[in-house]
């Protein structure tokens, strides 16, 4: 065990026995007199409208908060579509992933209560924030600034996501409610692949090694898509709140939250397309339909237990556990399956993929916060997280159909046209912070702190290919039943097909063609950091600090492209400011500059390929961290204790910035690579949160927020050549088409607008009504080469609203409405040569409504 581990363990045996709890995260703030932390007294609601915007006024660095009140009057319901309600944020169409200021996942970075939790999908560096459910959060932060508190491994943002602690008096409450598509409604059969469940907890295991060595073919599931009645979504969840006082000074507070959710969607339209760059079809299916079905079961328990009013412990457990089924039919060209009619004249690809997706998350945390004395605190925070995600049972069939005979064969002798699919990813991660707070006088105070973190990561995975054996015209297949091909009874007779990997023949060497892909990651973090607060007068406010880090990963892969071993040893310095002038109680004035970094993802490293419908990816050993320079000068505007004006200029300079692109390859692949030398990004920010009419019990506001932005990066094919070959190199190469680009998938502008009206009447009761509309401009997806054009996604608008009624009898009654506008959700390919954007994907989403009823005991 090396000394990273050690120190990671001692912090972990040091800390355990300290009684000591933050309560809040200590933003520094500027009163009067003296700086001193922001404390939440009696029952005041973190989450609520003024406080959010109360402790963003008082504090000296940049903060963006989205609080519970906020989300529940505009219905929503999972974290990333809150962090969408803060200025310069978008969601990633088809996934959870949040774009921030033009930069995307890599870039970015989540925490829970201050701690970094792993991402549950292994294409991912940050968790899918729509699997996270506001109803058990008090905040979401939006830390765009840097400080020296956070790891360096961001240059967007860090989403911070505090879970509820409950003050109050105690409750119980049940929410029940229902919901439909219409997409998925309104289509007369819906199908899923066979073998998960309703609840999406049925384990779909891989076959025994044993087993397939001794009989080749013992797949369980059928190929058959199976039918699904009553596609309509659901919701069950409850949530409760109590305090039990301990001793004269003791107080013992418990939140819980449980519940399950399920979507039913379903898509058409086209799907795959990609282009030479003459504007000839490489594939594009034009008949494309996706079903798609979702669950989330969600339990947390946050028991808060303040000893005296300078002790205080914290304990939280989440479990989290989602599922994910797609089955997609897709007609179309495709010329790696048959390549003699672009037109589909006559013969058309035919191809089904079912994919399901099953991911076990477990985030528990101790915290603590103790004062010693008036000048020093003591704050410590660790964490345990476990994930398990898995892809089992992944399907895949791909046959030509012959209009003329009406008769359908198998594409191409390529065994890996057919296939079964699977993978699994077991991530074990410890994380942990402790620093010290040291007044020195009225005007300054001292943080010194530690932070560690090791994850072990490994990742295996399995592809069972079909190699068909007899010649085309000689066998029957039906595309709607694949099993009357693909059966134990055709593999023994010897003469239909035979069961392969990429390693050889299960049948002739099934100790060698068994061995499934892997890599392996073991990371450690270690890091200090200082920083000092010193108040120079009433008005101006100076924080300065650094950080630094040392990053340390050993990887160890065999996969179908390459077998080896990395060890990747960094150590950054990163300083980090943060100035606050107070023109008055009602304006700010900030400027805040920094030094972080940005690390490709452990999928983005591993020689792996991951194929999908539209692209294969690949990863690639050959990149590096990429180091940002960021700079922020904001004002600020408090006109009331619910309004807020801003306004924000930023600015970031990237060295070896890192894009997805696409790489010189007969198969269009794409990778992650430093692609140039230098980038940049800047953009202005405006938010406006302003009461429109207020008197007596009526309330009518407007939540308004707009960003530019700007961007470039170099493109140089020298650079990746010379930094992608040798020995133990991905020896990846491009073909640029421009030497300069803009930032892969930065958008050039996105606003934020929602209207809101509340009333209230009689005794607690009210009504609050909101209406929200999104917009978000064009921005690349990838970056294209070799003269075809950049994939880009086309601007698109969204509009929600929500009708919600509290009474004082307990009952609540919610009305939603979601993309009501259901645009087409666009990519084209961009070619240069030609001028045309030539459709790679097009589809609309669907219009869903629902309702639900609650009652608070």
């Amino acid at each position: 065990m090396n000394f990273r581990k050690l120190s990671i363990a001692a912090l972990f045996l040091t800390t355990s026995g300290t009684l000591m709890y933050a309560q809040e995260k200590n933003d520094t703030v500027k009163n009067e007199k003296k700086i001193e932390g922001v404390i939440i007294q009696g029952t005041t609601k973190k989450g609520s409208e003024s406080n959010i915007i109360t402790v963003q006024r008082k504090s000296v660095e940049v903060i963006e908060r989205v609080g519970s009140v906020q989300l529940e009057k505009q219905g929503v319901g999972d974290v990333s579509v809150a962090v969408t309600k803060a200025t310069g944020s978008q969601k990633q169409e088809g996934s959870g992933q949040i774009f921030i200021r033009g930069l995307g996942d890599r870039n970015n970075s989540t925490t829970i209560n201050g701690l970094q939790v792993p991402s549950n999908d292994p294409l991912y560096k940050n968790i899918d924030l729509s699997i996270i459910k506001t109803d058990m959060i008090d905040f979401i932060g939006l830390e765009k600034v840097y400080n020296p508190r956070l790891w360096g491994d961001m240059s967007g943002a860090n989403v911070d996501i505090v879970t509820k602690v409950y003050t109050g008096k105690p409750y119980f409450k049940v929410n029940l409610g229902s919901s439909v598509n219409f997409n998925a409604v309104q289509k007369n059969n819906f199908f899923l692949q066979d073998g998960p469940s309703y609840f999406g907890f049925a384990k779909l295991e891989q076959p025994s090694k044993n087993a397939v060595a001794n009989r080749g073919y013992v797949f369980n599931t059928s190929w058959k898509d199976q039918e699904v009645n009553n596609p309509f979504n659901s919701n069950l969840s409850f949530d409760f709140g109590t305090n039990f006082k301990v001793g004269s000074q003791g107080k013992l507070s418990i939140f819980g939250y449980g519940g399950f959710d399920n979507s039913y969607e379903y898509f058409n339209g086209i799907t795959g397309g990609t282009y030479s760059a003459q504007d000839d079809a490489l594939r594009i299916y034009t008949q494309a339909e996706e079903f798609k079905y979702t669950t989330n079961t969600t339990g947390l328990v946050n028991i808060n237990y303040k000893i005296n009013p300078n002790h205080n412990i914290n304990l939280s457990s989440n479990y989290i556990h989602t599922s994910e089924q797609k089955l997609g039919n897709f007609s179309g060209y495709n010329r790696d399956y048959y390549d003699n009619d672009v037109n589909q004249t006559r013969y058309t690809t035919q191809l089904r993929r079912a994919t399901t997706r099953i991911n076990d998350l477990l985030v528990n945390q101790l915290r603590g916060e103790h004062t010693l004395s008036e000048p020093l605190k003591i704050s410590w925070n660790i964490g345990y997280n476990r994930l398990d995600s898995r892809r089992p049972d992944r399907q895949q069939n791909v046959t030509v159909l012959d209009k003329q005979q009406n008769y359908s064969f198998f594409a191409s002798s390529n065994p890996g046209a057919n296939n079964r699919y699977y993978d699994q990813l077991l991530e074990n991660d410890f994380v942990g912070d402790i620093h010290a707070d040291y007044k020195l006088g009225e005007s300054a105070k001292i943080t010194l702190g530690y932070s560690g973190r090791y994850k072990d990561s490994d990742f295996k995975a399995t592809q069972y290919n079909f190699r068909i054996l007899p010649v085309q015209g000689s066998y029957f297949v039906d595309p709607k039943n694949y099993d009357t091909f693909f059966n134990l009874a055709n593999y023994q007779s010897g003469v239909f097909f035979d069961v392969v990997t990429f390693r050889g023949d299960v049948k002739y060497s099934p100790e060698q063609a068994l061995i499934p892909q892997t890599f392996t990651s073991e990371m450690t973090n270690n890091a200090g950091y200082v920083n000092v607060d010193y108040k120079f007068s009433d008005k101006f406010t100076a924080q300065v600090g650094v950080r630094y880090e040392n990053l340390m990963q050993k990887l160890k892969y065999n996969t179908a492209i390459q077998e080896g071993k990395q060890d990747r040893d960094y150590n950054k310095i990163l300083p980090a400011f943060n100035l606050k002038y107070s023109l008055n109680d009602k304006h700010n004035l900030r400027l805040a500059g920094s030094k972080t970094y940005t690390s490709p993802l452990l999928l983005e490293i591993a020689p792996f390929e991951y194929e999908d419908i539209e692209e294969s990816t690949l990863g690639n050993q050959s990149n590096y961290l990429a180091d940002n320079y960021n700079i922020d000068l904001k004002w600020e505007w408090f006109p009331s204790k619910n309004e807020l004006v801003s306004l924000s200029a930023f600015g970031k300079y990237i060295q070896n910035p890192l894009a997805r692109v696409t790489i010189n390859s007969s198969s269009n692949s794409t990778s992650v690579m430093n692609v140039g030398d230098t980038g940049r990004v800047y953009g202005v920010e405006a938010e406006i949160r302003k009461d429109i009419y207020s008197a007596g019990n009526t309330r009518l506001y407007a939540f308004l927020n707009g960003t530019y932005l700007n961007t470039e990066q170099e493109l140089d094919n020298d650079k990746v050549a010379k930094e992608n070959s040798g020995p133990g190199q991905s020896n990846y190469s491009t073909n640029f088409n421009v030497t300069k680009d803009k930032m892969q998938g930065a958008s050039d502008f996105l606003a934020n607008a929602n209207i809101g009206l509340e009333q209230k009447w009689g005794n607690k009761n009210s009504m609050d009504l909101v209406v929200s509309y999104s917009y978000i401009s064009d921005n690349i997806y990838s970056l294209g080469t070799q003269n075809r054009g950049n994939m880009v996604d086309k601007a698109f608008s969204t509009l929600d609203a929500t009708l919600k009624f509290k009474l004082s009898n307990g009952m609540g009654f919610s009305f939603t409405g979601r993309n009501l506008i259901n645009p087409y959700f666009t990519r084209v390919q961009d070619n240069l040569i030609t001028g045309n954007e030539l459709a790679s994907k097009k589809y609309k989403r669907g219009t869903a409504v629902g309702a639900s009823i609650s009652y608070e005991f």
